[in-house]
């Protein structure tokens, strides 16, 4: 039964799935809050350009039960992510970078152990195990961090059911200033070249080109 307090009332449209249906009343019966649920519509992922002009710092893997999940800003995946909001790749409105019985996995969860126990897993040793452990590249001048391609759904799920922290394998980086600064001209001029529909620019050729000016 959901909580009472709660209203459905404005939650869904025309265009609402049963399981988005569903999921919302599990998820509202587990205590989580209907604003919180329909404010994921509004968290995207963002790509990863960031990683262009960062360098790794050596001998610097750690793990880490306190990730701050609203710093984990973009996901290393096979899939199309990027500009896709965490709502909709939850609740299946887009299907790519999507595994419907990965995220199938995590909302039965909650609905059979509670709140509590699903939120604890999102950060406790679970992350660490196994072949495949959970790994996040933290970037430090910009206080973020990306999941490297294991654990989308996982991250995905613990972002719609407000989790606060997450656990995983870090690696740090620092900011090369040199890097980014080549990084954004020739962001700028991929943008001059759009506009004028010439293409092949790619970013190794723009950096092995400037460097060589030097």
């Amino acid at each position: 039964m959901i909580r009472s307090g709660t209203t459905l009332k404005g939650a869904y449209d025309d265009m609402t799935t049963d399981f988005e249906k569903k999921a919302t009343e599990i998820m509202l019966e587990a205590g989580i809050s209907l604003e919180h649920i329909q404010s994921q519509r509004r968290n995207f992922f963002q790509d990863t350009h960031i990683e262009n002009y960062y360098n790794k710092v050596e001998n610097s893997e750690h793990l880490s039960k306190n990730i701050p999940i609203q710093k984990i800003i973009a996901l290393k995946t096979d899939g199309t992510v990027v500009g896709k909001s965490v709502y909709d790749l939850f609740m299946g409105r887009t299907t790519e970078g999507r595994d419907e019985k990965k995220i199938d996995a995590n909302l039965t969860s909650l609905k059979e152990h509670g709140l509590t126990f699903q939120l604890a897993f999102y950060s406790g040793e679970f992350n660490f195990e196994g072949s495949s452990p959970l790994r996040f590249n933290y970037y430090k001048e910009d206080d973020c961090y990306i999941l490297q391609n294991d654990g989308v759904h996982r991250t995905i799920s613990a972002k719609m059911f407000n989790a606060p922290t997450m656990s995983g394998i870090v690696t740090d980086y620092e900011l090369d200033k040199e890097k980014k600064k080549l990084y954004e001209e020739y962001d700028s001029l991929q943008e001059i070249l759009r506009l004028t529909d010439i293409k092949g620019l790619t970013l190794d050729y723009f950096q092995e080109k400037m460097n060589k000016k030097d």
